[in-house]
């Protein structure tokens, strides 16, 4: 999910367009009718060239408008197909990069980003699937990294999605009798995303929970450290899963200090903001899209950190993981977030 160790659609602006067009078309017609009806009882070749004037005005204004709305559609669909392009490089290289054989957290974000992508062929998802159970018993033993197996096998479209090499993943997503998860976030978000898309229900507890322990502004990686992006991010996206309006007041909050969290390039990182960082770009872009926000500066500081093999360097100057940050950045621009599956019908454990 990030580079770490413990580790909108668009709002269209043609929302925007098609106001200021309705302004101007209504405004031409009124001038337009308010000029006719001072000028009745005219000389009927002036009333007569009148109306034409008003005709031929309306005909102008008329086809600005469709000149307008066509340029308004027209930029958000390049700006989709340019994400949908590095989206689809970078699930190229992450497909050869992590083998299908592997059962780790990696191969689990792996599955989502391909998933997501639109790039995995029946035959991969169920050898990656085969790799992901085979693993489960030495990765999936705290409920952030269960999540993280179960979230994969749903993206992969895998049978029983809720037993994996005898681990009942199920059982592993009980939270506390507080609603807590596990010891960090990433426990409590991961817990959450992977019940919804195991359709099973998620406790009240567990979201009254995460909403609890929010910080001065957003959320961290524990409680005795400082708010950060992709913590937040990550709330964000487990409490919209869990169905908490975005105008739940620490929702709100939590959207609010992570919009001012934004760099000078137009992306997000750790703790700085003087460059962007691929995990928190990505993971900042998901929770906005939660939200039914597009974030095109955050995107285009996303795309500006792909090398041109479609990997992704963690910052612009510091390749890091490449493989944590790239299954990040190719699941948001494709435009998805988690979970990008859900099952129609509630899994069982083992």
């Amino acid at each position: 999910m990030r580079n770490r160790t413990a580790e909108p659609r668009r709002r269209s602006i043609a929302g925007g367009g098609s106001t200021a067009l309705q302004t101007s078309i209504a405004g031409g017609g009124s001038a337009a009718r308010r000029g006719s009806a001072a000028r009745r009882g005219s000389a009927a070749r002036r009333g007569s060239a009148a109306r034409r004037g008003s005709a031929a005005r309306r005909r102008i204004a008329v086809a600005a408008a469709a000149t307008l709305a066509a340029a308004t559609i027209a930029v958000p669909a390049a700006l989709a197909a340019t994400d949908g392009a590095a989206a689809k490089k970078g699930a190229a290289w992450l497909a050869r990069a992590v083998p299908a054989a592997t059962g780790t957290g990696q191969s689990a974000d792996t599955a989502v980003a391909l998933r997501a992508a639109g790039t995995l062929s029946s035959a991969d998802a169920a050898a990656r699937a085969n790799g992901l159970r085979k693993g489960a018993r030495a990765y999936a033993v705290t409920p952030g990294a269960a999540g993280k197996v179960a979230l994969g096998l749903v993206a992969l479209g895998a049978s029983d999605p809720g037993c994996a090499g005898g681990v009942d993943l199920v059982a592993k997503l009980r939270p506390k009798g507080n609603g807590r998860f596990g010891t960090t976030i990433f426990d409590q978000t991961l817990a959450i995303l992977a019940l919804k898309a195991l359709h099973r229900p998620i406790p009240s507890t567990a979201v009254r929970y995460l909403q609890r322990i929010r910080g001065a502004g957003g959320w961290s990686v524990l409680a005795s450290q400082s708010d950060d992006v992709s913590s937040t991010a990550m709330a964000i996206l487990a409490l919209r899963a869990a169905g908490v309006s975005a105008k739940q007041a620490t929702l709100v909050k939590g959207v609010a200090w992570l919009g001012a969290q934004r760099t000078a390039s137009g992306g997000f990182a750790l703790g700085r903001k003087d460059r962007s960082e691929s995990n928190s770009t990505a993971l900042a872009i998901q929770a906005y899209a939660a939200l039914g926000r597009h974030d095109d500066r955050a995107l285009r500081a996303l795309r500006g950190l792909q090398r041109g093999d479609g990997s992704f360097n963690f910052a612009p100057t510091d390749s890091g993981s490449r493989v944590i940050a790239s299954t990040d950045a190719v699941a948001a621009l494709a435009g998805k977030h988690p979970p990008v599956v859900s099952l129609r019908r509630p899994a069982g454990g083992c």
